[in-house]
C-alpha cells in the first residue's frame, strides 16, 4: 500500500516537473538561444521585431557590421544604462567577433529579464559563412586585399603568415615569438601579418572564423595551415622544418 502512495506521489511529481518546463509563451525554457550564423541570420529574417546588437568596440563595429545592427559596447562604460533602455518585450540578438564578448553581454541582458540569442562564433563564423556585412571599404583597405597577399606569399624562400586582431589575447603573446624568429631567420624569412579586422577580403576568402591563424608558404605553395597559439619553439621547430 505504502509503495502504491510513494508511486502515485512520484507520478504527480514529474507531472508537475514537466508542467514547469512549459513558459508562458509557448516557449519551452530549454530553447537554444546560441545560434548557428545561418540560424542567426533566420532569426534575423522570421522576427517582426528584435533588437540586433554589435557588442565589439567602436572601431571595430565601423569597419564592418552585420547589416541593421546597433554598436553597444560591452566593455563601454555606459553599456548598463543603454541596456536598461531596451525594451524587454522585444527579442534582442547579440554578436561579437568571435563569441566571448556577447556571451557576457548576453547574460547581463538576460538578467535585466530580455530574451536574447547569441551567434556563435560572431561575426569571425557568420563572415566565413559568406553572409552579409556592411563594410567601410576606406577602413578595410588599409590592410591587405586578395591581390596584395597573393603577391606577397609567391615570393620566393618561406613567407610566414600570422592572421590576428589587435583584441585577440593569444595573438598578443604570440608577437614577440614571431619577431623573435623574424630576425633570427631574416635572411630567409618573410613575415605577413594580416590584421582580420581589416584585411575584410582575405578574412573572408580563407572563411576565418578563428585566430591566431598560421600559414606557412614555400616558394609560393602553401605548406603549412593551423589555427591557434603556436610557443616560439613550435614555430621554430615549424620553420627548422621546411629550410
Amino acid at each position: 500500500m505504502i509503495n502504491k502512495v510513494k508511486l502515485g506521489m512520484l507520478s504527480l511529481l514529474l507531472v508537475v516537473l514537466s508542467a514547469c518546463g512549459a513558459s508562458n509563451d509557448g516557449t519551452t525554457s530549454n530553447e537554444n538561444t546560441l545560434l548557428s550564423a545561418q540560424e542567426f541570420g533566420d532569426k534575423i529574417n522570421t522576427l517582426k521585431t528584435f533588437n540586433l546588437i554589435d557588442v565589439r568596440s567602436p572601431e571595430e563595429y565601423t569597419m564592418s557590421h552585420i547589416v541593421k545592427a546597433q554598436n553597444i559596447n560591452v566593455n563601454g562604460q555606459d553599456f548598463n544604462l543603454k541596456a536598461d533602455l531596451l525594451d524587454k518585450e522585444i527579442p534582442v540578438l547579440v554578436y561579437c567577433k568571435s563569441g566571448g564578448r556577447s556571451q557576457t553581454a548576453a547574460s547581463i541582458l538576460r538578467k535585466k529579464g530580455l530574451t536574447v540569442y547569441e551567434l556563435d562564433g560572431g561575426i569571425m563564423k557568420w563572415q566565413g559563412d559568406g553572409l552579409e556585412v556592411e563594410t567601410n571599404v576606406k577602413k578595410s583597405n588599409s590592410s591587405y586585399t586578395m591581390a596584395l597577399y597573393n603577391e606577397a606569399v609567391s615570393s620566393k624562400g618561406l613567407v610566414l603568415v600570422d592572421f590576428y586582431a589587435t583584441w585577440c589575447g593569444p595573438c598578443k603573446m604570440m608577437a614577440p615569438h614571431i619577431d623573435s624568429l623574424k630576425t633570427k631567420y631574416k635572411n630567409t624569412l618573410k613575415v605577413l601579418k594580416v590584421d582580420t579586422d581589416k584585411s575584410q577580403e582575405v578574412s573572408r576568402h580563407f572563411k576565418i572564423n578563428a585566430i591566431p591563424m598560421v600559414k606557412l608558404y614555400k616558394d609560393g605553395k602553401e605548406v603549412y595551415n593551423k589555427v591557434g597559439y603556436h610557443s616560439k619553439e613550435e614555430l621554430q621547430a615549424l620553420l627548422d622544418k621546411h629550410s
